[in-house]
């Protein structure tokens, strides 16, 4: 549910000092040292620790931190002391310094807040906190090589607008926690980033020597369990006509007539998707770009994803695709859209199938056909012990019998009857998603590893015999792996070809390149096939 009872002028910006002196404190004590299930329930196999710690006791299993002050204190099911300090002080509002879900006493119930993308120096600094090194923001590619001045020369304006503190290294703290580079938020001391100027000129001007400027994409922050988001941007960002096009696209207030009943909020998401997109392809940045306009955008179109929850990465790219499509079916002679009904989104990812329910009676046939933008396939339950891609296609599209409780009325015979039924393809998308069914309805995952190819799959055997698709096959150009136990906690990394037949791998801030076995190897959860040639 919405809070209002906090607004962003009184929230804090980071964890205060105070709380990392407590901790050192701690750890000197040996309090710090052991890790909790902070979930309130005894520690299992599959439970990831955390170490916890509160501002007023010794231990406890969950810390929250109030937003109002920032101290941290532990939750009703321990102590109770953050109860306690908002019966003393009215600060309502706290945050799990794991989870980071937010809880408000005076609602007694978890909460969004309309400033939430603001809040990601306060969750960046509690990663830092709680020592878990696992989120810091850092690649760990091979650096760009320095040999030139022309190619190490720090833009002034660059350098100002992302705070490089590089004219005084007097000022900051010499105190540093995390990764190289990194330095801890409770010195206030700015990030430093390396900026490199790779303009056409400048890159020339160092051909002839023997450095050369590496290229690495750009990874995203993650601003608050936000991985399931930032894996979908970079998997769907391979797919190099979807993103050019994007990326080429004017904004959508030039060609909607209708612009209130368009927008959400203050913006258009596909504007905002724009813009991440040229941030994410700015060749001269090194730092990761920061999600949180865009994220701020989806969550007022979608306020399905407010909060700092774990979300389903599949589910997420659903919404935003969905999203984008309405937004441009309300534009007038948008480039490369000759109508209101074929969207780009529509053109590059949407198919359709034709479902073939034949009466076993009087063999009357019936078919009705529906877009689809991806296909979610179930596992198969097989005995042999490898199973395929072809195996989970060749089970969505296999007949099935329509009897008993799911006898459908045939239109000829007028009564039910036993019928059966097939799904068929009729028209191919050009890029061809593959949502492989993990997660169980109980919350469980299906572990199975699925072997998919890199190129060269054909889905001709399910076209429709009326389908004027012309023979075809498809090669992956990104995936999508959960990590973990379950839908509602793991982690999401990419996998996709970029710059070429470059594969990286995509962990949020962290980008490095991968070889293609490496690829072959992954449970993969969601793939993305494009269209790229034809059989003769």
């Amino acid at each position: 549910m919405h809070c209002s009872h906090i607004t962003a002028e009184k929230c804090v910006e980071r964890v205060p000092k105070d709380m990392f002196r407590k901790k050192q404190i701690m750890e000197d004590m040996n309090l710090f040292l052991e890790g909790n299930g902070n979930r309130g329930g005894g520690g299992t196999r599959t439970q990831e620790k955390f170490k916890t710690f509160c501002d007023e006791c010794d231990s406890c299993n969950k810390s929250l931190m109030c937003l109002s002050c920032g101290r941290i204190l532990c939750g009703r099911d321990d102590f109770g002391h953050a109860i306690e300090h908002f019966e003393d002080t009215g600060h309502s509002v706290v945050i799990d310094c794991i989870s980071f879900e937010l809880f408000c006493y005076n609602c007694d119930n978890e909460v969004t807040l309309d400033f939430e993308p603001s809040l990601y120096a306060v969750t960046k600094s509690l990663r830092l906190l709680f020592d878990r090194e696992d989120v810091m923001e850092g690649g760990d590619g091979e650096l760009l090589p320095q040999t030139s001045q022309a190619v190490t020369h720090l833009s002034d304006t660059l350098a100002t607008n992302l705070r490089i503190n590089g004219a005084d290294k007097k000022g900051g703290s010499k105190k540093k926690r995390g990764k190289k580079g990194k330095v801890s938020p409770m010195f206030d001391t700015p990030f430093k980033a390396n900026v490199i100027d790779c303009t056409p000129s400048v890159v020339a001007a160092t051909s002839s020597g023997s450095a050369e400027i590496a290229y690495r994409p750009r990874g995203l922050r993650n601003i608050g369990n936000t991985c399931f988001m930032n894996a979908v941007l970079q998997a769907l960002a391979c797919i190099d006509e979807f993103k050019d096009y994007i990326l080429n696209l004017p904004s959508l207030e030039d060609y909607v007539e209708e612009e209130k009943n368009a927008k959400n909020g203050n913006c258009f998401l596909t504007d905002e998707y724009r813009k991440l997109l040229i941030a994410m392809s700015a060749r001269n940045f090194r730092e990761a770009a920061t999600p949180s306009e865009f994220r701020e955008a989806f969550v007022s179109a979608c306020p399905r994803f407010r909060g700092f929850r774990q979300h389903d990465s599949h589910e997420f790219m659903r919404y935003l695709l969905d999203q984008m499509h309405t937004e441009m079916k309300k534009c007038r002679h948008l480039p490369e859209m000759p109508d209101d009904k074929v969207t780009p989104i529509a053109k590059h990812f949407e198919g359709i199938l034709q479902s073939s329910v034949i009466c076993q009676t009087c063999g009357n046939c019936s078919n009705k056909n529906d877009e689809f933008m991806d296909l979610s396939l179930d596992i198969p339950r097989m005995n042999k012990g490898r199973i395929r891609l072809s195996d989970c296609l060749e089970t969505f599209f296999e007949r099935e019998t329509l009897d008993k409780g799911e006898k459908p009325e045939c239109s000829k015979c007028k009564t039910k009857q036993t019928c059966t039924k097939q799904m068929f393809i009729k028209k191919l998308p050009d890029a061809l998603c593959l949502h492989i069914k993990r997660f169980r309805d109980n919350g469980g995952k299906m572990d199975t590893h699925i072997e998919y190819p890199i190129a060269g799959l054909s889905v001709d055997d399910y076209l429709t015999d009326e389908s004027d698709e012309p023979p075809c096959v498809y090669d992956l150009h990104s995936i999508i792996v959960h990590i973990g136990y379950g839908c509602g906690s793991g982690h999401y990394i990419a996998l996709g070809k970029r710059a070429g037949e470059k594969w990286y791998q995509f962990d949020d801030s962290v980008v490095k390149a991968i070889d293609t076995s490496f690829v072959t190897k992954q449970k993969a959860y969601v793939l993305l096939y494009t269209k790229t040639s034809r059989k003769p």
